[in-house]
């Protein structure tokens, strides 16, 4: 392969992706070279290729096609540095290294080599899209990336500089119950017998079917194991299965 041709993508979470071949498919699949474990990504939802000396991207998915920059492709498209793709839930960074022509003397001192790279500081998702909240040339707030530090807008949700995701998505609430784990063990072990922790869960069948045979000493038995069984679980376990 060209070693010039060498491509990587960033997801949301900052995991690099380096694309070693001619052609990646990019999907929830896992024969996929890039697996993406993303809502709205399909099986295999798109083929990065390099050809002519380009990258190019192709949508491979019936139902959702992929954006660049905020703009649906159809079928083929090329790719360049800073480019921000849009699959399903997901989003990467293209970073593709510049290829530095070889010039004369003469043409080093009148022509620039610097190949400017878009500034994909100033947009921010919405729903695969992207749109900018500034105007030319209104000043505009910077805060730092957290991971590289560098200056990127203020509301930029991924950092354009490392495609570090900027927002943590936020912890799950947990689940507070309406009933004592500690009261159901101690009614188990204790009563288990007559099915009153089962009565206390909100079980009143099988609280009633322990009542009518408690002197088997079955029922005895198996409130002893499931009053064990609760001092075992932790809070959130016991409020997730018993509310």
């Amino acid at each position: 392969m060209n070693p010039q041709a060498k491509l990587t993508l960033t997801d949301n979470y900052g995991q690099v992706y380096p694309v070693t071949t001619l052609s990646a498919q990019i999907g929830s699949a896992s024969q996929c070279a890039i697996v993406l474990d993303e809502p709205g990504v399909s099986d295999v939802h798109a083929e990065i290729r390099f050809q002519d000396n380009n990258w190019t991207i192709q949508n491979m998915s019936e139902e959702n096609s992929p954006s660049i920059n905020g703009e649906k492709i159809q079928s083929v498209q090329n790719l360049t540095n800073g480019d921000v793709i849009s699959i399903g839930g997901a989003i990467l960074r293209v970073a593709i290294p510049e290829i530095q022509p070889v010039v004369n003397q003469f043409q080093q001192q009148d022509v620039g080599l610097q190949t400017p790279v878009a500034d994909l500081s100033g947009f921010r998702s919405t729903g695969g899209a992207y749109i900018s909240d500034t105007q030319p040339n209104q000043a505009i707030p910077k805060k730092s990336c957290r991971a590289c530090h560098q200056p990127i807008h203020p509301e930029a949700e991924i950092c354009p500089h490392c495609g570090v995701r900027q927002t943590l998505p936020p912890a799950p609430a947990p689940i507070v119950g309406n009933k004592s784990r500690t009261t159901a063990g101690l009614l188990a072990i204790f009563l288990g017998a007559f099915g009153i922790h089962k009565f206390y869960l909100g079980q009143g069948l099988a609280g009633l079917i322990y009542l009518v045979f408690f002197w088997t000493y079955i029922p005895g038995i198996i409130g002893f194991i499931e009053g064990i069984s609760y001092f075992m679980m932790s809070d959130q376990q016991f409020a997730q299965k018993y509310g």
